[in-house]
């Protein structure tokens, strides 16, 4: 049997195939049992605690089936008691297994080739940028730069830098939730100072038309001379962590480059991502 992902608000889902009934995208019965195993687990990622008789109709799964792997997941400690009335939640050797997954997706490690293939296919630096949401800003974790003699100076990206300057940091702001967004750009003063001193309304158009085509473009907001594209990288489930920047001077930019250059750091971010556990949302019929 083999197993593929599918998207849950943003984060990887285990999913065994299989005929699904139309309409609720409920599970069939005919499902093997590795499958109904993915599922209840799949279940456990959307909601903190199920009992047997709710999650059968949240599955479509025989309540009896939904009883037994319950009880064998709770007796291999995957789960635990819940709530009274025979609850369950997720327990020791699930939480244990999935911090020892999760610590071994180092972003650096993952998004190394990536970076290599992306400074490779464009000629020019390929940067890792990683979010501290605590602080509202971000730091250059790696890089693989440009064979060019020319090129970007990304060492200065490795002190803590704001996210409303640059691509390097707008490729993050301009993908966070609204309201996070929202927190950034109220701190600042209008006009926002800077090599290019902007408006709050400008920045704020400038980060939607950004989010709508998935990649950013700057030119010397930054650093004078420099052209940069970015776009977000997020973990399993949907969160931006940072960000991918392609960055090279400006004697060798033109609309076409910025374009596909700009295209190039959104594949490479999304790779970085799925490496991560994403699985970006799939557009609904019609």
């Amino acid at each position: 049997m083999t197993v593929t992902e599918r998207a849950t608000d943003g984060a990887a889902e285990l999913v065994s195939p299989g005929p699904r009934r139309v309409g609720r995208s409920r599970v069939s019965p005919e499902l093997s049992p590795m499958g109904r195993w993915l599922e209840v687990l799949n279940a456990f990622l959307r909601q903190d605690e199920w009992g047997v008789r709710e999650l059968a109709t949240a599955t479509g799964l025989p309540r009896s089936a939904i009883h037994r792997i319950l009880h064998e997941m709770a007796r291999l400690d995957l789960l635990a008691p819940g709530r009274p009335g025979g609850g369950f939640r997720v327990g020791p050797l699930l939480i244990r297994t999935a911090l020892i997954l999760g610590d071994r997706l180092d972003v650096t490690r993952v998004a190394r080739p990536i970076l290599e293939l992306a400074a490779a296919d464009t000629g020019e630096t390929a940067i890792l940028c990683l979010y501290a949401p605590g602080r509202r800003q971000f730091w250059a974790a790696d890089a693989v730069e440009s064979g060019h003699p020319i090129r970007y100076i990304w060492e200065s990206l490795r002190d803590w830098g704001d996210v409303h300057v640059g691509s390097s940091g707008k490729g993050i702001l301009a993908f966070l939730p609204p309201a996070e967004q929202d927190e950034v750009l109220a701190r600042l003063p209008d006009p926002i100072p800077g090599l290019r001193p902007v408006s709050k309304s400008e920045l704020r158009a400038d980060l939607a038309a950004a989010r709508e085509r998935g990649f950013v473009v700057s030119r010397g907001e930054r650093v004078v001379g420099a052209v940069g594209a970015s776009a977000p990288i997020r973990d399993a489930t949907g969160r931006i962590v940072g960000d991918l920047v392609i960055s090279w001077p400006d004697n060798r930019t033109s609309p076409e480059r910025e374009e596909r250059f700009g295209q190039a750091a959104r594949a490479a971010a999304a790779e970085v991502s799925r490496g991560l556990g994403w699985a970006e949302p799939r557009a609904g019929p019609g």
